[in-house]
């Protein structure tokens, strides 16, 4: 694939949103878009906080406005605030998010409910609302914010249920709005933000986070990947200080038992518990007709590489 090389990325006036871009991440991200020249909508329900990014980037020479609409409840009009102020929607940036822990069956319903709405029903409904126009665009980039919490971690369930379901949602998306020529990306970032400062409690964690992964280094990912010309994209990635990766579903070797019994399980736990080498699958195919090929070799020269695709 042609790699993209520029000393400086130009937007030339396309026009972003970015969710939850009051404070931390969020707000980086607009600045850093912006710094390039892209006219940005900066979404937070903050309207204070909102304001204050949208003075940080129009002292600096950028184009922004406040968009102080609730993502959870008010999607289109977010995406509206850009068509009105700017007459277009080429990017957008699903960065909002809250969070607050405790153990799964303790925490309060409502809460937990909250932080995983913010989350799921903010990318989704803020996704659907752009897509026209991102379409419309010829140069529509969605860029999605998930987390390496969907691998687990102890008393944040709502949050990495809610980016699980990010993470699954941007892989489909990807598929589905190559078709109509938009780039969608699912990103696992690490910096310190006032979130970040709240889940770790231990300062020599946060002075190494607050040295080697700044938000800013976040935003220039992200800035690279909404860019017109970037080719790189439909993967998640994990990216955190000026490291990135890409990450994947992998499966340890599979195993079979003699027979569909509680019993040949029971007989067969060591063995399945067993590590080896990890393969990655990229999508629900390539699963499916590991697992399919695996019951019955035969199979791999009459099973298509899409063999899970449910389109029609």
């Amino acid at each position: 694939m042609e790699q993209l090389k520029m000393t400086n990325l130009d937007f030339n006036g396309r026009v972003a949103i970015v969710t939850g871009a009051g404070q931390g991440m969020g707000r980086e991200h607009a600045k850093m878009l912006a710094s390039r020249g892209a006219r940005v909508v900066v979404n937070d329900v903050n309207a204070a906080n909102a304001a204050e990014a949208v003075a940080e980037i129009t002292n600096a020479g950028g184009t922004a406005v406040v968009d102080s609409h609730n993502v959870v409840t008010e999607a289109p009009e977010i995406v509206q605030t850009a068509l009105d102020s700017f007459g277009q929607l080429d990017i957008v940036v699903n960065n909002a998010g809250i969070n607050a822990f405790g153990r799964f069956w303790e925490m309060e319903a409502d809460t937990w409910w909250r932080i995983f709405d913010v989350a799921v029903k903010g990318v989704v409904g803020v996704s659907r609302a752009a897509m026209p126009h991102l379409i419309a665009s010829g140069t529509g980039r969605l860029i999605n914010i998930s987390s390496n919490g969907v691998m687990g971690v102890p008393t944040d369930s709502a949050y990495n249920a809610a980016k699980a379901a990010i993470w699954g949602l941007g892989i489909t998306l990807a598929a589905e709005a190559r078709e109509v020529g938009v780039q969608v990306t699912t990103l696992m970032p690490v910096a310190l933000t006032p979130m970040t400062e709240d889940a770790f409690p231990n300062p020599v964690i946060k002075d190494a986070m607050r040295t080697t992964v700044p938000a800013s280094s976040v935003s220039a990912f992200v800035t690279w990947l909404a860019h017109q010309d970037t080719a790189v994209f439909g993967e998640t990635f994990e990216i955190a200080g000026v490291a990135a990766g890409r990450v994947a579903i992998a499966g340890m070797p599979r195993m079979k038992v003699e027979a569909p019994t509680p019993e040949s399980w029971a007989d067969s736990g060591e063995v399945l518990m067993k590590d080896g080498e990890l393969r990655a699958f990229r999508n629900a195919s390539e699963s499916f007709r590991d697992q399919m090929v695996y019951l019955a070799p035969e199979l791999d020269e009459v099973l298509p590489a899409n063999a899970a695709d449910v389109s029609r």
